[in-house]
């Protein structure tokens, strides 16, 4: 049977969603040298999905893994929730913008991913979870880790979309 160009976009969809619910997964069982460090492998399937499949295809890949990952976890509308959820939303709307530039390249939007998530999660953080402006003090340590972090998913993110490349015909 061979699928509709649509069932073959909606099939790959579904897919990145599932590599980001196992990278998510993944991840839970690495040690964190720093309790609220998190290397974010789960957003190399929304780097994938907007280079292969375009930007409409990355905010779903983000949203569901997001709302799926948090159902399955047990931390469905919990303040985790909220600061994955904003972090992980805000982050997907940056790379949107400088892809759609197209002045920049992956590793920059892959940086500017994880800058925008942890900022968007320490704002929130701040002003609606503690209310506390002393947290403020982190910054430096999250735009250092964002930085590291950002590295890594951009990497790991333009070695698959190369295999990608090789192993598809049609275009990424």
């Amino acid at each position: 049977m061979k699928l509709s160009p649509a069932e073959l976009r909606e099939a790959r969809i579904a897919g990145l969603i599932v590599v980001g619910l196992l990278l998510f997964i993944f991840e839970t069982y690495i040690p964190r040298p720093i309790p609220w460090l998190k290397f974010g492998l789960a957003n190399i399937a929304t780097l994938i999905a907007l280079y292969w499949l375009g930007w409409r295809a990355a905010l779903t890949v983000a949203v569901f893994r997001i709302f799926i990952g948090a159902f399955f976890t047990g931390m469905l509308f919990s303040p985790g929730f909220f600061l994955s959820f904003s972090g992980g939303l805000s982050a997907t709307l940056v790379m949107i913008v400088l892809f759609q530039l197209r002045s920049v390249g992956l590793l920059t939007v892959s940086i500017a991913g994880a800058l925008t998530h942890n900022i968007a999660q320490l704002i929130l953080a701040v002003y609606w979870l503690f209310g506390n402006p002393v947290l403020w003090y982190l910054l430096p340590y999250l735009l250092l880790t964002a930085l590291i972090t950002g590295s890594i998913t951009g990497g790991f993110s333009y070695y698959l979309l190369q295999r990608l490349k090789q192993h598809f015909s049609t275009p990424i």
